[in-house]
């Protein structure tokens, strides 16, 4: 692997998105000449990070290691901030709702207590002051913090990307990886933009970031050796709604929110209006359905999946209307322990692999790209990344 010595470094990211854009950036950075391919462009709408907001928040109620990895992720959101003068993260503020005692809040209390993390405790009279928005049971409390908000991720990627094209990156748009070829100290791929041929070139290290499209990109042998068998994209959907009174929902009212422990399993999030007219709500009242071709999902949700929706956000967020004035799918990849999969490639030291973040991963996408950019050039990082080692389970 030319990893060292006079000659320039040739890095391939394979998928733009979340996490390859901030490893384009963290590889141009360094000084390597980089190489970014997206089959759709950068950014798009096809894949996990579309929809205007995606949730930030350090406290964390499924990963007790996952905060200092957010909290790196939050120097360099601001970071990328300040280079390119894209507003792209809001910490509004944020409440965690639910039962008193209930799994899910035991567990943020313990994230804040574990990592020090600045919050309060709200009670259920608390919260009706304060949140009329909220429909609240005599039980429920909330864990309320000011780190916590939302991050915009279409202009977050275009950010990621115009900088390590900035630093001399190559974007390659619409073009479609048709092969991947992992030798023994290099990677072949074969590659084709719209109708050209089919071309082939060589890369000293490759970063493996498809996104939803690694159960179907990823070669067999190449899948068995990450460990992620049982690897999926799943299709979600986010929905908006119109409030009866907007000026309940700016940022400055109505904090990033997410409900949890609610009956039957379903669970909710949102965010204050961007747009000063309508409400973004994601409700999941069923497993997110799989998706045999992420190019293709169902774009439309059925009569029944709706008629669930509603009948959620009219109980939990009775100012609003409950029939949703827009949605959007998206497809996303999940790994069968929720946790990603990231690290380099076992018995391969110039490929590095980022998939199956499960819903969750944009928050820290910035240091994960870091973390693969010190993999790729230093064969170490200093990033709590150790639970999500490839081939770390053979139930992944």
């Amino acid at each position: 692997m030319r990893l060292a010595g006079t000659a320039r470094r040739r890095a391939a990211v394979i998928g733009a998105g979340a996490v390859g854009s901030m490893a384009a950036w963290q590889l141009a950075e360094r000084g390597l000449e980089v190489h970014a391919f997206d089959r759709w462009g950068v950014p798009h709408h096809r894949g996990a990070s579309g929809g205007q907001s995606r949730r930030f928040a350090v406290i964390s109620m499924a990963d007790q290691d996952l905060p200092p990895l957010v909290l790196r992720a939050e120097q360099l959101w601001r970071r990328l901030e300040e280079t390119t003068g894209r507003r792209l993260l809001e910490q509004t503020g944020g409440l965690i709702l639910g039962p008193t005692g209930s799994t899910p809040i035991r567990q943020a209390i313990a994230s804040c207590e574990n990592w020090g993390l600045a919050h309060r405790i709200l009670d259920a009279q608390d919260l009706r002051q304060r949140f009329p928005q909220h429909a609240v049971d005599d039980e429920d409390i909330a864990v309320h913090d000011s780190a916590t908000g939302f991050l915009r991720p279409e202009p977050a990627i275009l950010a990621a990307i115009e900088q390590s094209a900035t630093l001399g990156a190559t974007v390659h748009h619409d073009t479609e990886i048709l092969d991947i070829d992992v030798r023994s100290d290099t990677v072949g791929l074969t590659y084709r933009r719209s109708a050209d041929r089919p071309h082939s070139e060589t890369f000293d290290a490759v970063v493996l970031a498809p996104g939803a499209w690694a159960a179907t990109l990823l070669p067999d042998g190449l899948r068995e050796a990450i460990g992620v068998a049982g690897l999926t994209a799943r299709r979600l959907a986010q929905t908006w709604f119109v409030p009866d009174d907007p000026s309940l929902y700016g940022a400055e009212g109505f904090p990033v929110f997410e409900r949890v422990a609610m009956p039957g399993g379903a669970s909710i999030y949102g965010f204050p209006s961007l747009d000063g007219a309508t409400v973004k709500i994601g409700v999941k009242t069923r497993p997110h359905p799989e998706v045999a071709d992420p190019a293709r999902p169902d774009p439309h949700l059925t009569a029944d999946h709706m008629a669930e929706v509603r009948d959620v956000v009219a109980r939990w967020l009775p100012r609003l209307n409950p029939r949703p004035v827009q949605t959007s799918v998206h497809v996303e990849s999940y790994t069968k322990d929720g946790r990603p999969v990231v690290g380099l490639l076992p018995g391969a030291a110039h490929v590095a692999v980022a998939v199956g973040f499960s819903g969750g991963g944009f928050k820290y996408a910035p240091a994960i790209g870091e973390a693969l950019g010190d993999l790729l050039v230093d064969g170490v990082t200093q990033a709590s990344i150790r639970q999500f080692a490839p081939g770390r389970s053979a139930t992944v």
